[in-house]
């Protein structure tokens, strides 16, 4: 995910629910979705870019790994769980 101005990043937590590693450009939201799943590089770093894309492309015990962790972080983005978490922060707000 290259993009510099992404929000939520529905896009790169479908690619986790999916089971795909993430290279992922460090800012805004996004550097929230990369942990133990993939790699963020400096916006405008393409060497960088290249140098995770080729790990992940080239070690498939890796690619499994960070896979298998992305779904895993992709399941606590469920839209239930989001909902319960927007329902405390209004009913907080509310008091």
């Amino acid at each position: 995910m290259p993009g510099i101005a992404e929000l939520q990043s529905i896009a790169t937590l479908e690619a986790m629910a999916s089971g795909l590693p993430v290279v992922a450009a460090d800012a805004v939201a996004l550097p929230h979705l990369v942990e133990e799943n993939g790699y963020l590089y400096q916006p405008g770093d393409v060497m960088a870019l290249a140098g995770h894309l080729t790990r992940i492309i080239t070690d498939e015990s890796l690619r499994e790994r960070l896979g298998r962790n992305s779904r895993a972080m992709a399941m606590a983005h469920d839209h239930q769980v989001s909902l319960a978490r927007f329902e405390a922060i209004y009913d907080e707000v509310a008091r």
